[in-house]
């Protein structure tokens, strides 16, 4: 015999039922009359109208005084506002990095663009004793980072415009600062999903990255993996792409977004 804990709360009828109107509301009908409603939930006109007051009363639902009909009302945006704030990468992303610095050893970071740089806004540490080090509110560029040319490859050709420094600084032997070829950089990243960059920022250190998408489609953000160059090299990055594309798919999943939804540009921090 199951314990009264276990057992499933009996639903609230009055709740199912306002929450069953809510729903007929649709983008193919943004307004509806009584007897559409009644008809769409299976209830009589007159028990549909004094739910649709009270609703009317929260501003869930507002009436249109020249067609007598109902549409879902501002009160609607607020709530969802409160739900879309929770939505964000660093908190979508706080379940998945233990898992993945299981996976690989490595350091991993959440990296957001913030003007023209990228900024870390989590981490999770490596439990090797040579490790990256990315610790939060850190600033790097976005030319020569795997997180950087993440948020770059998904950018219109303005958008980067606005955002690289001209001329592009060197920071060691290998950081490309030719546009010609760091475009062609950033096509073959959009293509394939993920960037791969090795000591273009420091010497001695490598790290692969993937976008993280929002509900709209959009890149919000940068997951990485980084590491000293000797074990992220060959065969042994390669091997980091599996799991970090699984990990990004289901961040951005999280958040909202769907396979399908047109990708677009890595937008500023808020």
């Amino acid at each position: 015999m199951s314990s009264p804990s276990s057992r499933l709360t009996p639903p609230v009828q009055s709740i199912q039922r306002a929450a069953a109107i809510m729903r007929c509301f649709t983008e193919a009908e943004p307004e509806l009359g009584v007897t559409a409603i009644g008809q769409k939930v299976g209830l009589h006109k007159s028990t549909v109208s004094r739910m649709l007051t009270t609703l009317q009363q929260e501003r869930l639902v507002e009436r249109n005084s020249e067609t007598g009909k109902y549409r879902l009302g501002l009160g609607v945006i607020s709530l969802a506002g409160v739900a879309l704030g929770r939505l964000n990468a660093r908190a979508a992303s706080q379940p998945y990095l233990d898992g993945l610095v299981s996976a690989t050893q490595e350091t991993v970071n959440v990296t957001v663009l913030d003007g023209r740089e990228c900024v870390n806004i989590e981490r999770a540490f490596s439990p090797q004793p040579i490790r990256y080090m990315g610790w939060i509110g850190r600033r790097t560029p976005t030319h020569c980072t795997a997180s950087g040319k993440i948020c770059l490859a998904y950018m219109t050709p303005q958008e980067r415009t606005a955002v690289l420094p001209q001329p592009l600084p060197q920071f060691t032997a290998k950081t490309i600062t030719e546009m010609e070829p760091l475009i062609q950089s950033l096509e073959q990243i959009r293509r394939q999903g993920y960037a791969i960059v090795h000591e273009e920022f420091e010497e001695g250190f490598s790290s692969i990255a993937a976008p993280i998408k929002n509900h709209l489609g959009e890149v919000v953000a940068a997951l990485a993996i980084s590491g000293p160059t000797y074990r992220l090299e060959g065969e042994a990055i390669a091997a980091f792409i599996d799991p970090l594309l699984q990990t990004t798919r289901q961040i951005s999943a999280d958040m909202g977004y769907r396979a399908g939804t047109k990708v677009r540009g890595c937008g500023a921090a808020k």
